[in-house]
């Protein structure tokens, strides 16, 4: 009886493995996805490299970043689309070397950020009067300070109240961070404007990986002012380079983000079916 049992448990782990195998686009289960154990930081920076063609995909996104300084906006919304194009792939084909920048895909890399973009841009206008109106709140307590105690109450304040400012809105912009990564991921993932709004998820994302987004937005800041030091020095000439790291490192990390999600629980994001590829 035993004998039995062993054997039907062995063919259904074969049964389960050929059926996983069967597809290498497939949407990942979250029974599949990595441990719990957290984000691998230093993978998103490793796995830049590990596509043998990693310096021609650096040199596009590249061009995309100088060409802001021409067209803006339009660069980045096209880097911002194969950022997403990166994601959705590493989640569709696990441990896979992300995709090649490609060049006929310009337009549905376009689209796909402007989407995001417009994610964005509701999200920043909707706590702009927040902002705005803590900046003001301070701007009144050192005026106030320098009408009650002259000049050096003023100074005074200015030197305590100017670095708790500057905390304040790191915090706030660390939460409109945590607010706007699982809605631009529908955005992105869905190619859909409308369909990024589902605050259902949004709570539940948040909830599942509040504490690993905030790592993940002070790892990508340090990050971010370590590879611009870096390409500042290369002539400045060097900084389209590093900031080009810098953004699939980001891709990495929002994919990370997505399968930790997933593997804790969260709903997925219906995707776009892959288009048939041409006999």
């Amino acid at each position: 009886m035993a004998t039995a049992v062993i054997v039907l448990s062995q063919e259904r782990e074969r049964n389960n493995t050929m059926s996983d195998a069967s597809n290498p686009y497939e949407s990942t289960p979250a029974k599949s996805l990595r441990p719990l154990g957290g984000i691998q930081y230093m993978r998103s920076f490793h796995y830049v490299f590990e596509n043998p063609i990693w310096i021609t995909n650096l040199l596009f996104i590249g061009l995309c970043i100088l060409s802001t300084s021409v067209i803006p906006v339009i660069g980045q919304l096209v880097f911002t689309g194969y950022q997403f194009a990166v994601i959705e792939a590493l989640h569709r084909r696990p441990g896979a070397q992300y995709l090649d920048f490609d060049m006929n895909k310009l337009l549905d890399y376009l689209v796909r950020g402007f989407w995001i973009f417009l994610v964005g841009l509701v999200v920043g206008l909707a706590m702009l009067p927040i902002i705005g109106g803590i900046v003001i709140l301070f701007v009144v307590l050192i005026g106030g300070a320098g009408a009650a105690a002259g000049d050096d109450g003023a100074a005074i304040a200015m030197m305590i109240v100017i670095p708790i400012l500057v905390c304040v809105i790191l915090v706030i912009g660390i939460a409109i961070n945590m607010l706007y990564v699982p809605l631009m991921l529908r955005a992105g993932l869905m190619q859909d404007f409308g369909a990024a709004f589902d605050f259902g998820f949004a709570k539940q994302f948040i909830r599942n990986t509040w504490k690993e987004m905030i790592l993940c937005a002070l790892f990508s800041m340090v990050a971010a002012i370590l590879l611009m030091i870096v390409g500042m020095a290369m002539l400045c000439v060097g900084v389209y380079f590093t900031m080009s790291i810098a953004i699939l490192m980001q891709a990495h990390l929002v994919h990370q983000l997505y399968e930790l999600h997933l593997a804790r629980g969260g709903d997925a994001i219906p995707m776009k079916p892959l288009a048939a590829s041409p006999d």
